[in-house]
């Protein structure tokens, strides 16, 4: 049967969406072929249909796949399908089908794949101009124009095409996405009053423009006493402000050398609250013990290439050849790590730093798990972990994947394993900020193992644990970095508890 699956990763924000569209080839030869797309983006407009292409390289005849007619406002191009044209249209585009595609096609154990972007534009209304307000001895005059995506260009020129300076400019984006955009501009008398206003789409060959003529009658007239009047006024208003001034610095003085005092004292205070919080959460959270873990060479799926000591994988170009023995990943590029546990409380760290749009994904799996075919990396199928996929992190929950919201990138991420309290934590290990947290039910009862997936660009490195680890003492107000450390409250913790793979 077909295979094909749809991950999307962010479409309401425009940020991350990748589609897979993918054909299993029945009853044909074992042939290498590549999978090409486009090498540069596809633009369509909303309201219209666009075509994603896709076809073999060399080109085959692909009659004998299977095509799946996508409901909706999809179709795959059969016309050319004898050529190895395995080309998708999309009908009545919308604003959310911007992003990228990725056709797969899987021949057999072979499969290769191409990844498409596709841009959506659509050109909205002519710029609306209006006359405003007088302003700056001028007049303001206004140009609008909304329904647009992307935002576009706003320009003012005079009637030589040269650009002018705009006063105020602003955009917005209504509900369904479009832009509006308005810019202002001060026009003064016996300036070059013929004006226009265009407004170009970044992504359409597509312009449109409005003009307009300021006569001298509607400029603001200025009389001699008014000037006098007016200078008089400003000049006691300066005199006023000044003196307020004079007064406000005076005290402003005083409340900062208060302030100051305050200051002290309240850093103070946040440096102690600071320590016993970072005491209390070193107590509670911080495992017994930081495991070493390697990667199974035996699980790994065969384009993954791993270091010689088990401490980093990538993904590779082509599928190496490896024994398809029953723990072997053969479909989803993943592998365990061979350390297993059952019990306890313990810690290890993962360098996930990586090229921006790499795509990774990493946690706990239970040994049990399947590992043939198409999985879904979701608790209810064993599997607890974090995802990134062009900047973008999410935690893998079903049946929503989680976006999470970070104060800092992470270059380091530590995995916490914790029996006791019955959690799967992600830190990050340069801040220690708290990434996520799994209640670890979906999990219990089996022996968990480390679990990664890697994707194009991404390498994982696992970290080795320090040699000494360094154990303050009881009476030490302030923990020291170094870490990970013995737990510093009265009671035993149970250390985690490996075993061996099966």
């Amino acid at each position: 049967m077909l295979v094909s699956s749809c991950l999307l990763c962010s479409s309401s924000v425009l940020a991350c969406a990748t589609i897979f569209f993918g054909f299993h080839v029945r009853e044909m030869d074992c042939a290498q072929f590549q999978v090409l797309g486009s090498d540069h983006p596809i633009t369509a407009t909303v309201g219209g249909d666009v075509v994603l292409p896709c076809h073999l390289s060399p080109r085959m005849n692909a009659e004998h796949m299977e095509m799946p007619e996508y409901q909706g406002r999809t179709e795959f191009l059969k016309g050319g399908v004898s050529d190895g044209n395995v080309s998708l249209r999309i009908l009545r585009t919308r604003l959310s089908d911007e992003g990228q595609y990725q056709c797969l096609i899987k021949d057999g154990n072979f499969y290769e794949e191409a990844t498409l972007e596709l841009k959506v534009a659509v050109s909205g209304s002519s710029p609306l101009l209006s006359v405003e307000d007088y302003q700056d001895g001028g007049i303001r005059v206004g140009c609008l124009a909304a329904g647009w995506y992307p935002k576009p260009e706003m320009l003012w020129r005079d009637f030589q095409g040269q650009q002018l300076p705009s006063f105020n400019e602003s955009a917005s984006q209504d509900k369904n996405g479009f832009f509006q955009v308005e810019k202002t501009i001060i026009i003064h008398k016996n300036s070059k009053q013929n004006l226009s206003c265009s407004v170009q789409n970044t992504r359409l060959p597509q312009e449109k423009d409005s003009s307009i003529h300021i006569s001298d009658a509607i400029f603001p007239k200025v009389s001699p006493w008014k000037v006098a009047f007016f200078a008089t006024l400003a000049i006691c208003l300066a005199l006023l402000i000044f003196l307020l001034l004079l007064i406000y610095w005076l005290q402003a003085k005083h409340a900062a050398e208060l302030e100051k005092r305050s200051a002290e004292i309240r850093e103070r205070d946040m440096e102690i609250q600071k320590h016993a919080a970072e005491l209390r959460w070193r107590n509670t959270i911080v495992p017994v013990e930081e495991v070493h873990v390697t990667l199974d060479a035996d699980t790994a799926h065969p384009q993954l290439i791993l270091s010689t000591d088990g401490k980093k994988v990538r993904r590779g170009d082509t599928r190496q050849p490896m024994p398809d023995n029953p723990e072997r990943y053969d479909t989803y590029h993943c592998v365990l790590g061979q350390e297993g546990f059952v019990s306890g409380r313990c810690f290890w760290e993962v360098d996930v730093g990586t090229e921006e749009g790499g795509v990774w994904a990493m946690g706990v799996a239970r040994d049990s798990m399947n590992r043939k075919g198409w999985i879904n990396p979701a608790p209810q199928d064993g599997i607890l972990a974090l995802f990134h996929c062009g900047g973008k992190y999410w935690a893998l929950t079903s049946p929503d994947h989680t976006a999470l919201l970070l104060t800092q990138v992470p270059r380091m991420i530590r995995v916490y394993l914790d029996f006791e309290g019955q959690k799967v934590a992600f830190f990050n290990a340069d801040n220690q900020d708290l990434l996520f947290s799994f209640p670890l039910a979906p999990l219990s009862g089996e022996k968990i193992r480390p679990w990664f997936r890697v994707g194009p660009i991404a390498q994982l490195s696992l970290k080795s644990p320090l040699p000494v680890p360094c154990v303050p003492s009881m009476e030490e107000p302030l923990l020291p970095s170094c870490f990970p450390l013995k737990s510093l409250s009265t009671g035993q913790k149970t250390p985690c508890t490996p075993e061996g793979r099966a």
